[in-house]
């Protein structure tokens, strides 16, 4: 018992040095952490982060709650410490007030900063009691070391709550820079005041750019620095928006892009969590450097001598291992910053995912027994990572198009209607009503840009066809590119629904289909399987009401076709011989996927049993997705018959427009190369269309994502859809407030505008207020309070190709 209570006395003398030695380490943990938080990085290191943000705070303050209790005991006076800790308790408000690059962990402790200012409040007290407590102290030159150190020790300590109280939604919704918007829109000759305006602005510079060397330094510095209003789905001006547009599409340029909107993701999350837009705050660490090292020159002529030896060591390393931390910290701070955040797409392959599950069945069932098998899933991902950079051009390459050749500058677009064709009459759509649809479309431009071109062959095919004979009916025109019926289909369904299947049917395609080595395919790839990511691990971004189940679902139905007994994928009965079942051959993706090709390509009789009401057959949407990876390969075949027709026929031109002989062998030796040639032609034209696909799709499920959930994906190392995000954003396109204030009556104004007071020298109480414009008649202003019901049942005219009749159930509205 006697061991027990000298262990007891043992820490109660040591606790306090371990405590401050402890907070030590925490803090330069934190410091490397923040250099790594941005990237993309192991959950178990993102998990010791968090528990080093939460023990930092934890340790300070246990140590300045010790720090108080020996005092109270009258420890010092009894001669345990020497008044030393005196020069701790300042140091502890230091490592309290945290690091500058990691004030938050999540987007919700900003919240939180009164319970940070409260604790703040009480730890700063009690540093003032212990510095009260050894005020009377004969050692002078350690009392002007403690006082030299005490008054930024509290300044730094009450930095972190007034650091997250600036990162809240609310601050960053006040502190939008008017001076900004006024000096932009009085730059600005023709202000856009109302969607027409800006529409008509955007298409124009987009065709003419205007001719500047280098674009306005004070609007950049701000464009670079105040992304984040973005984060809190605040639109801007018109004016900023167009001046975004002219940078990011003419001055930038493609090679540019992606880096402009890595450098602008780094921004919002040093706003949302560091200390970055905290004023004052280079004064500050320049001071805290230049006084801990003060401090330990005052420590080095005080009379160490007479301080127990314990205590000076801790203290010489607490002093110098926090001045040189400071000295480092804000070198990172004030000089280039943290580094940039990850910028790889993360991948999920449903195939991949059979393959693994197959291959790690051992892992998979242990993680169903500890109820962790989910949690397995989101963070074993199939794929590697990839680099995102060739997939940003191609955004930026589709949103410029758009731009440039759907969103019509002219203002009004005129369109046969099938129903006036006899009478002559067209049908007027603004460019506004473009501008929507363009947003709003999520494969539907591929499909009106393919079936274009499909009615304008049929149509050169019927003026040079001979008119037939009443005695010689002609056959009609035929066409080797049929009408994609299932690719429309595939885009009316609900669009969790279409990502899966249209997930599938890339799979399909890449597996059946020989690779081109282009670059269409790889990119269609890519880009296929971040969608099955986000569906599958991160369904509140790829948009509101997705449902996971689907991609469980249809892994489900997949093992189920490949025919496999349950012994394989989850270690078998009892029975079975154990080397067998370690045994099981590890099937590749290729393998697993011509296996599942075979299936629906010769599928099995089945009942003609329905899916019950409320529910989706994950077995329709698998066959869905092979008659649609069907149709695209004989599009591609049709492709190329059609270019290997044509090149034929120049060919058979050339030879006798040169009257060269016919040559058997020759002529069989150039059929050949056409063929190959032709069919290599086709494929790619293929893959480029499914490539457009999923980058519509990408920017689609982007723009409807909010600001908030993108803030709060920054704080775990982001995710490349707010690359998407942003990008859409600052090169003009439609915001989430805007489709969410979108209107079935025409909407006047500009959703970003600055609203402002009169000024202080004009506001007089005695003077009366102007009188307001007379209203407009019901029927003039259909936006007004006094509209009529008649109004109020317009229909939208710029619904946009993806607000469509949905096949099936649709669990997402």
């Amino acid at each position: 018992m006697s061991q027990f209570w000298r262990a007891v006395q043992w820490w109660e003398e040591w606790q306090l040095r371990f405590l401050v030695l402890a907070s030590l380490f925490f803090q330069y943990f934190l410091f490397l952490a923040a250099l790594l938080r941005k990237r993309r990085i192991p959950a178990w290191f993102r998990a010791l982060i968090w528990l080093a943000y939460q023990f930092g705070d934890v340790v300070a303050i246990y140590a300045l709650a010790t720090l108080f209790n020996n005092h109270k005991k009258d420890e010092v006076a009894a001669g345990i410490r020497g008044h030393l800790d005196t020069l701790w308790a300042p140091v502890l408000l230091l490592h309290l007030g945290g690091q500058d690059g990691i004030t938050a962990y999540n987007i919700e402790d900003n919240e939180n900063w009164r319970r940070h200012l409260l604790i703040a409040a009480s730890q700063i007290a009690i540093a003032i009691y212990v510095f009260c407590k050894s005020w009377w102290f004969d050692d002078t030159r350690l009392l002007r070391a403690a006082i030299l150190l005490f008054v930024p020790g509290v300044v730094k300590c009450l930095e972190k709550p007034w650091a997250l109280k600036n990162a809240t939604v609310t601050s960053i919704i006040d502190s939008s820079d008017p001076q900004m918007m006024l000096t932009m829109e009085e730059k600005d000759d023709k202000p856009a005041k109302t969607l027409e305006d800006y529409v008509q602005a955007a298409t124009g510079r987009v065709k003419e750019p205007q001719k500047e060397e280098t674009p306005d330094e004070y609007f950049v510095n701000k464009m670079n620095d105040e992304p984040y209003h973005l984060f809190v789905d605040l639109s801007h001006p018109y004016s900023i928006r167009l001046k975004n547009l002219e940078i990011m599409a003419a001055e930038t340029g493609r090679d540019e892009v992606h880096d402009r909107v890595r450098l602008f993701l780094s921004r919002g999350f040093d706003r949302l969590y560091t200390k970055h837009k905290a004023s004052y705050g280079g004064v500050l660490r320049a001071i805290v450097v230049f006084l801990t090292f003060v401090d330990i020159g005052l420590f080095q002529e005080s009379r160490r001598s007479t301080y127990v030896p314990a205590d000076v060591v801790v203290t010489y390393i607490l002093l110098c291992c926090t001045a040189a931390l400071e000295l480092v910290s804000a070198c990172v701070v004030l000089g280039s910053g943290l580094p940039l955040p990850d910028d790889q797409i993360a991948q999920y392959n449903i195939f991949g995912y059979l393959a693994r599950n197959k291959k790690h069945w051992t892992l998979r069932h242990l993680a169903f027994l500890l109820g962790l098998k989910d949690h397995l899933d989101h963070l074993w991902c199939t794929t590697p990572p990839v680099p995102s950079r060739h997939i940003t051009e191609l955004v930026h390459d589709h949103v410029y198009g758009g731009w440039k050749d759907y969103i019509d500058a002219d203002g009004v677009r005129h369109v046969n209607d099938d129903q006036n064709k006899e009478t002559g009459s067209r049908t007027g759509i603004k460019a506004v009503d473009y501008y929507h649809r363009f947003n709003d479309s999520r494969g539907q431009r591929t499909l009106e840009w393919e079936n274009k071109i499909l009615l304008e062959r049929s149509s050169a095919t019927s003026m040079t066809t001979p008119t037939p004979t009443p005695q010689e009916p002609q056959p009609p025109p035929q066409l080797h590119s049929k009408p994609l019926g299932h690719f429309e289909r595939s885009l009316r369904r609900p669009f969790d629904e279409s990502i899966i299947i249209w997930h599938l049917a890339t799979e399909f395609c890449y597996f059946d289909h020989v690779d081109t080595g282009g670059d269409a395919p790889q990119h269609s790839r890519v880009i296929s399987n971040y969608m099955a990511y986000l569906l599958f691990v991160r369904p509140w971004m790829l948009m509101p009401g997705t449902r996971r189940g689907l991609f469980r679902a249809v892994y489900l139905e997949l093992r189920k076709m490949l025919g496999d007994k349950k012994s394989e994928w989850e270690g078998g009965d009892e029975g079975t011989d154990k080397k067998k079942k370690m045994k099981v051959p590890t099937r590749a993706m290729d393998e697993i996927a011509r296996r599942i090709i075979q299936k629906v390509r010769n599928p099995p009789k089945r009942s003609a049993a329905r899916p019950r009401p409320g529910r989706v057959s994950a077995d329709e949407l698998v066959r869905h997705a092979w008659d649609l990876a069907h149709e695209l390969m004989e599009f591609a075949k049709g492709k190329a018959v059609e270019i290997e027709e044509n090149k034929l026929k120049e060919e058979e031109l050339e030879r006798k427009r040169m009257g060269k002989p016919e040559d058997v062998a020759v002529t069989i030796k150039k059929m050949t190369e056409i063929a190959i040639s032709a069919k290599k032609e086709g494929d790619d034209k293929m893959w480029e269309v499914i490539q457009s696909v999923w980058v519509e799709m990408l920017c689609f499920s982007a723009g409807r994502c909010r600001g908030y959930l993108h803030a709060k994906i920054l704080g775990n190392g982001g995710e490349y859809l707010s690359y998407v995000w942003l990008l859409l954003s600052y090169m003009g396109m439609e915001t989430m407030a805007e489709r969410m204030q979108r209107t079935e009556l025409p909407l006047d104004g500009d959703t970003g505008a600055l609203v402002t007071t009169l000024d202080l020298e004009d506001d007089d109480d005695n003077e009366q207020a102007p009188e307001d414009p007379p209203r407009k008649q019901a029927s003039e202003d259909p936006s007004g309070t006094t509209a009529t019901s008649s109004a109020a049942a317009v229909v939208p005219t710029g619904s946009g190709a993806a607000v469509v009749p949905v096949v099936g159930n649709d669990n997402n509205v």
